[in-house]
């Protein structure tokens, strides 16, 4: 039998759900939307609507329009369907569950010092035009509160939530307590900081919402971030890679980590394989989200292997037990041998070589650089610690070093002679054929000059010469 919450909110009650004293405006509106959230989820629409089991993504598609985006507040206030959820304002939402206005606003007032100056703006605010960060940390708050069960093995932005059977009317402390010696300024700071890093880990806007307080003035934020990333904001697709980096980071902290069986789409062989990977890592890189594993690959070798996150097709992640014949041998032999990798493995891979494909083949990198260009734009900069400046004549011997082919040699001698005196040269061990590599000289166009190796500057000149093509 569904349990039906119909308690109307009387100031004790919201007081109950406030996360601090009613007599802060910021902390009665979110009393009422906690109020609103609990009168729709066991009410007779979240009954309808959304299993007893269920998702903040499986919430916010049942409860706001189809077209509604919750990452960006700016997106939430320019949102101009009417019968969204977001943009219902709290004087609706009460008569909507039938509540007397005017004898609520009484009851309150005898409860805490709010006039009815302060009262007008909160009837017409709109009490769900917020943030994901914001309505996943109330979804938090109920559990800590005991109105909402939150089942112990999910986690990030899979977490399942569960309505429970009886919803005693207790006051319950957070379990999160933060420093007092932090300002409400320095812990919203903390928060905008966290908010803006959520692309990273799952886990930081639910952690954001429980540092600070109050919300994040946004007209006083002074430091933005952009971050170029593949996965669109408030979809399925980024629902389904939190899923999995949360899976990847609960068998993590388990312990016990296992090989993994991947169903993955690999764009590069334009096929769907799968793979057993023992995980090992999450970077981000080129605009996505990276698991470092090795086992099976795409290419059916054993090997190191970056997957994309959002390429993963498996629902779960399918651990293996390490008898299991579809284990590679070279893994399990690493395993019997306790030389399993880390990700101080694949930390020390990257600094041997420039690039992130750690586990590709190395060559020598030599560039030619402008001095006004390098001046302005290369020195100084961390590029990587193998990136060493070296002189004119440094760049000759190793032109002579690694042209075995006589003319091919004579060639890039000549063309050496040729540049200016003041120009700078580098040399740099690098992956071959890394993607990153390959992506950052193209950008910089004709302000670097590959040298070596002959291979790199021929295909960077095809390159080029297919754009001019294009444009002539």
């Amino acid at each position: 039998m569904n349990f039906i919450f119909n308690n109307p909110p009387n100031p004790t009650l919201l007081q109950k759900l406030a996360k601090g004293s009613l007599d802060q405006s910021q902390n009665l509106t979110r009393a009422v939307r906690l109020w609103v959230l609990l009168r729709w989820l066991y009410g007779d629409d979240g009954y309808t609507a959304l299993p007893n089991s269920f998702t903040y993504a499986d919430w916010r598609q049942a409860f706001f329009s189809d077209n509604h985006q919750d990452e960006k507040l700016e997106d939430i206030k320019n949102h101009q369907d009417p019968d969204c959820a977001c943009n219902k304002i709290t004087r609706q939402w009460l008569l909507e569950y039938e509540v007397e206005i005017e004898q609520w606003q009484h009851s309150l007032q005898k409860q805490i010092p709010i006039s009815d100056s302060d009262i007008k703006p909160l009837l017409a605010e709109r009490l769900f035009a917020q943030v994901r960060k914001s309505l996943q940390s109330d979804f938090e708050l109920l559990v800590s509160r005991h109105w909402l069960q939150r089942l112990t093995n999910t986690t990030g932005r899979s977490k399942q939530y569960c309505r429970k059977d009886s919803l005693p009317i207790v006051s319950k402390s957070d379990n999160y307590s933060m420093d007092t010696n932090l300002t409400p300024k320095i812990q919203a700071d903390v928060a905008s900081t966290l908010g803006k890093l959520s692309f990273l880990d799952p886990s930081f806007p639910v952690l954001a919402g429980k540092i600070s307080a109050g919300e994040v003035e946004e007209d006083n934020n002074r430091v933005f971030l952009y971050v170029d990333y593949v996965v669109p904001e408030s979809s399925y697709l980024e629902d389904r890679v939190d899923q999995i980096q949360s899976e990847l980071q609960e068998i993590w902290d388990s312990g016990k980590i296992l090989p993994l069986l991947l169903t993955y789409y690999s764009a590069h062989q334009n096929r769907i394989k799968e793979c057993v990977v023992y995980p090992v890592c999450i970077y981000f890189m080129e605009r996505a989200k990276y698991l470092c594993g090795y086992g099976t690959t795409p290419r059916d070798e054993i090997n190191w292997y970056k997957y994309r996150l959002d390429r993963i097709m498996s629902q779960h992640l399918e651990p293996l037990d390490w008898q299991d014949p579809r284990i590679p041998q070279l893994l399990r032999e690493q395993y019997l041998a306790n030389r399993l990798p880390t990700p101080k493995t694949v930390n020390s891979m990257l600094k041997e070589a420039w690039g992130c494909d750690f586990y590709k083949e190395t060559g020598l990198l030599l560039l030619r650089f402008e001095r006004d260009f390098h001046q302005s734009y290369i020195q100084g900069i961390s590029i990587h610690e193998k990136f060493k400046a070296i002189d004119c004549d440094r760049a000759a011997r190793l032109i002579k070093q690694y042209t075995p082919n006589p003319e091919q040699r004579q060639t890039l001698l000549e063309v050496l002679q040729s540049r200016p005196t003041t120009d700078i040269y580098y040399q740099v061990d690098y992956r071959l054929t890394d993607y990153y590599v390959m992506r950052w000289l193209r950008a910089l166009g004709s302000k670097v000059e590959v040298l070596l190796p002959l291979e790199l500057r021929q295909s960077m000149a095809s390159d080029i010469q297919l754009t001019w093509n294009q444009y002539k």
